[in-house]
Formats: structure tokens, sequence, C-alpha cells
């Protein structure tokens, strides 16, 4: 049997659920036909189904299947959050284009005020990233980052324009984990003005948001500044039987 990873599944129904392969409350194949289909584990595919159903895309029926409850957003002018994802993965989902310009690239030391706002012990090397984020070339987000900086060696602003998450993955070897998030409107700041089209705005939508590695190590502390009427924030949760 061939060895294929639970996660090429799940990408695999899921980009065919998202072009209309499957359609909404179609069901997909049968557990036993995904086998045959992937050469892999039952354990395999169910796991990649699990992963799908707890992203909203289908719900599994005892007796029946598993059907499809995904369907395309209806307004395309907006930007939908999801799980841990690069900005341009983000984007792509959304049907956006993408592009980053970063405002600030520094290195700093977290002092009381700063491990009080990140969560990062006083004294830790951080590095302080400022980013606008262009959705179909309109400047709608805006993101503050600090990332532990002995996580992100040998880092450059060219790497922090294109994704930082891809260069610790996939250049570094590490891999992200968690993230907690906050998610709240706040009153729109001056540099909310000065990079984001947010004209006649008086708040903007703030994901705040602290992301582990794989050892449970903080690695990112970072606040993310939305324009209000371009921002949108899905969630699937399962009600637990009492």
């Amino acid at each position: 049997m061939v060895h294929i990873a639970y996660d090429q599944i799940y990408r695999d129904l899921k980009q065919q659920i998202e072009n209309a392969t499957y359609v909404y409350e179609e069901l997909l194949p049968s557990q036993s036909q995904l086998v045959k289909r992937y050469q892999c584990a039952h354990n395999t595919v169910r796991k990649a189904i699990a992963k799908l159903a707890g992203e909203g895309y289908c719900m599994p029926i005892h007796g029946k299947g598993v059907r499809v409850i995904w369907t395309p957003s209806e307004d395309r002018n907006s930007f939908a959050l999801g799980g841990i994802e690069t900005f341009e993965e983000s984007a792509k989902r959304n049907g956006l284009t993408a592009r980053t310009h970063v405002t600030l690239f520094e290195y700093v030391t977290v002092d009381a005020s700063l491990a009080d706002i990140t969560g990062f012990d006083e004294g830790t090397e951080v590095l302080h990233v400022e980013r606008v984020r262009l959705l179909d070339d309109r400047p709608l987000i805006r993101d503050r980052s600090y990332y532990r900086a002995s996580m992100v060696e040998g880092i450059t602003p060219e790497h922090a324009e294109r994704s930082i998450y891809a260069y610790v993955e996939e250049e570094l070897g590490k891999r992200i984990a968690t993230s907690k998030r906050t998610i709240c409107m706040e009153v729109a700041s001056e540099s909310d003005r000065q990079w984001l089209d947010i004209e006649g705005c008086t708040h903007v939508a703030c994901v705040k948001h602290r992301t582990y590695d794989n050892d449970a190590l903080l690695f990112e502390y970072a606040e993310s500044h939305y324009h209000p009427a371009h921002f949108r924030f899905h969630d699937t949760v399962i009600r637990d039987k009492a």
C-alpha cells in the first residue's frame, strides 16, 4: 500500500468541494471508495474527513455517509478569517489577489510593558515587523507582529514580504502548531489612518493572537487591524451532548 499523508487527502477533497466537483448537500464517496482511490488506510481517510468536518466543509451522518455542507461565500468583497495560514493562502481562499508591504523590520528586547502585551518574558529578543496587506490592490489590513528572534534566524525583510510562516516551516524546518485568538473592535489609530483605506471609518476590526510551535513555546504575538466593512469571521462548532 502506498503511504499517503492524511493532509494530502484533506487538501484534495477540500479543493474538489470548493471547485464544485462535490456540491452542497451531495454525499462524498464512501470511505471504502476513498481508501481504494488514495491507496491508503481507513484511519488516514477518517482523519482527513475529520479535519474537513472541523472546518465546516462536510458532516458525517451515521449510516448514510459524509454530506457536503460548504457553500461559496456570497460576499466576495469581504475577507474571511480562517485557520493558521499564510496571508497568501488566506487571500487565495477568499478569491483575492494579495500583496504585502513591509513598513517596519527591527529587533527589540522585550521590556515590562511589552511583556504584558505579548506574553514574551522580559529580556527576550524579538523581531518586530509591521506590514500593510493589500487585497486586490487596496490596503485593507495592517499587521504588527513580534516573533521570538531565536525562531526566525536569518530572516530578511524580503522573507517578511513573502511569508514568515513559509520561511520558518520550509527553510528552517520548524512547525507552527497552535494559535489563540481574540477578536474585537478598536478605535482606528493614526497608523491605521496613515496606511489603510478606511476613510469614513472610526473603528477597525482587530484580531490579536498568540501562536505557539509544536513544543508549546510562544513563537509570535500579533495584532491585525482590518477594514471593518471587509472583514468576516467564520467558525464551525459541534454541539456536545450534555
